[in-house]
Order: structure tokens, then C-alpha cells, then sequence
């Protein structure tokens, strides 16, 4: 068995519930590959490592400079468990390392990982990581959080009534290089009157916004008749689902807290071009109350979390 094979196997083996039952396994097995090869081609990979590398050293990066240190590693634990793991930096910022588990023989059991999330500190010791992550299925409550991911089937999330506020919502196409600029305009009001949203937020790039463009899913949000926010989604195979991102959804501050947000994505289900099996899905910061409400709200679901596990420092 390759070691993608292998990958894949437990990748499937660590899906949540909720993808077991609206996937089979023969299909489960194909995301799986799917998801796990361009990260079964960062393994030893020297190229890819050198490459991480001297992107983090323009932005003041650590002064690590073999570029296998940088690249995926396939780990063997002395009672022959294993996994696949690589340093990352959330975003982008060399001051906050940690380590991505991707793919492991370990059972997706939260206490049972506490150990191995040690030696794997170890492992990666000359980054001095913050924490290790694990992107954990259907986790219990108490777990700290980077991102939830949060996904519903479109079949049955366009079945639910639409809520009141949908009367006044209207989704407008929008071009790309005319909602950009507006989109950065929104959130940077949004970030005014709620700051922490900084943390956790940036707007979409205009390749993003193509790309939601070329689904048929970036619009303008018209609240009776006058602009008040972007939504947008693109399809985006990934996590072991099929379907479509949220890449964006912003509410300028006169539509805000008034339940748009979830008229609005209601409708966006509507306009997708979505196939049996398609997902509505996006990541949410473990912190975003308001974009995970919105997104319960509709009917999507908590599926799995990345999660931080033997966290040592602020991420």
C-alpha cells in the first residue's frame, strides 16, 4: 500500500457521521484520495520545503534552513502508530507556528491524541510550534477550537421554510472587479465596530470572487431595494465533502443582527448549481459567534473541528 493509499484509508477512517451517511464509501475512499494527495506529495518533499521556507523568511520567518524540516513528515511513533504532519503558520505569521496533523493510525479520540501531540512538539521542536492541530470529527464541546467546519447538504437546506426576512432579500449577480473594492469597504466597518473580527477575518480576493463568480454564486445582498452586503461561494471539493464555500458573507452595519444574514444564504442555496451529494460548507474561527449562528441557522451543522491540542502559547 502507498503511502496515499494509506493516507486516504484513514482519512476516510476519521470522517464525521454526518459524511458517512451522505456519502458512501466507495465515494468516501475517492474524496479521502482526493483531500490527502497534494499532501502525500509535500512528504520529504525538498522542493515544496525550500519553497515554504524562503516565502517565510521575506516575512520574517525562523531561521531553519533544511528544507525538509519545512516539508510534510511522515512520523513513526515507537508503538507503530503513525502519522502525517507538517508546520504551518497561522496566517502566514512566523510568530504563531504549529503543527498540522493531516493524516494518522491514531483513533479520532481527543484524549487518546494528548500524548502524541507531545512528541510531536518534540519532533518539530526547532520551530518551538504553539500548538499541534488535528482535524477532529464530531468533537466533544469542551475542545479548544481553531475552526469549526460547518456543512449542509443543499438538497435538504433549500427543503427548509424560508424565513421572514427573505421578502426583503434580494441576490443580485455582481462582477468581480466592481464588488472587491466594495467588500473590502464592508469589512473594514464591520471590523470598526467589532474589532475582534480582525483576528479571524479577511475579505475575499478578487481570484476568490472570480471564482464564486464563475459558479454563478457572487451577489450583491438588497435589503428593500438598497445595497447592504456581499455573499458569495464557489464549488470547492475539500474536507471530505462535495459542494460549494462560503468564501464570503458581509452585512454593512444598518443590516446587521437582524437575522439577513441567514435570508440571505437561504437564497444563495436556491442559485447553486448543486448535484446530489453537493455541500454547503465554510470554516468558522472557534470565536465567531455571529457567523456560526448564522450558519446553524439554516440548517448546516457542526461536522468536525480543527482543533488545538497541547497548546503552549496565544494562536
Amino acid at each position: 500500500m502507498t503511502l496515499l493509499e494509506q493516507m486516504a484509508e484513514r482519512y476516510e477512517a476519521w470522517m464525521p457521521s454526518r459524511l458517512r451517511q451522505w456519502y458512501g464509501p466507495e465515494e468516501r475512499l475517492l474524496l479521502a484520495t482526493q483531500e490527502m494527495r497534494p499532501q502525500a506529495d509535500h512528504v520529504a518533499n525538498t522542493e515544496f520545503g525550500a519553497g515554504f521556507r524562503d516565502h517565510l523568511r521575506t516575512l520574517g520567518g525562523p531561521d531553519v534552513s533544511d528544507p525538509l524540516a519545512w516539508a510534510n513528515r511522515h512520523i513513526e511513533f515507537s508503538d507503530g502508530n503513525w502519522c502525517v504532519a507538517g508546520i504551518r503558520f497561522l496566517g502566514l505569521d512566523p510568530q504563531k507556528p504549529f503543527v498540522s496533523v493531516v493524516a494518522t493510525s491514531l483513533p479520532p479520540q481527543y484524549e487518546a491524541l494528548v500524548p502524541y501531540a507531545k512528541k510531536l512538539h518534540r519532533e518539530f521542536a526547532e520551530f518551538v510550534p504553539l500548538a499541534i492541530r488535528f482535524e477532529l470529527p464530531d468533537p466533544p464541546a469542551d475542545v479548544d477550537v481553531d475552526q469549526w467546519i460547518i456543512a449542509g447538504l443543499v438538497s435538504q437546506l433549500c427543503k427548509r421554510p424560508l424565513r421572514p426576512q427573505c421578502e426583503r432579500v434580494r441576490l443580485v449577480p455582481a462582477e468581480p472587479a466592481e464588488i472587491v473594492t466594495y467588500a473590502d469597504e464592508v469589512l473594514a466597518r464591520v471590523i470598526k465596530q467589532t474589532p475582534e473580527v480582525a483576528t479571524w477575518t479577511e475579505a475575499a480576493t478578487l481570484d476568490q470572487l472570480t471564482s464564486c463568480a464563475e459558479t454563478g454564486a457572487l451577489c450583491t445582498i438588497e435589503i428593500d431595494g438598497q445595497r447592504a452586503g456581499i455573499i458569495a461561494a464557489a464549488r470547492d471539493d475539500a474536507n471530505g465533502m462535495r459542494g460549494f464555500q462560503v468564501y464570503e458573507i458581509l452585512l454593512d452595519d444598518h443590516a446587521r443582527g437582524r437575522g439577513f444574514g441567514p435570508a440571505a444564504m437561504q437564497l444563495l442555496c436556491q442559485i447553486l448549481p448543486a448535484k446530489a451529494g453537493d455541500t454547503l460548507w465554510g470554516t468558522i474561527a472557534g470565536g465567531n459567534g455571529a457567523s456560526i449562528g448564522n450558519g446553524l441557522a439554516v440548517g448546516r451543522e457542526k461536522t468536525a473541528a480543527f482543533v488545538w491540542i497541547e497548546r503552549r502559547g496565544e494562536l
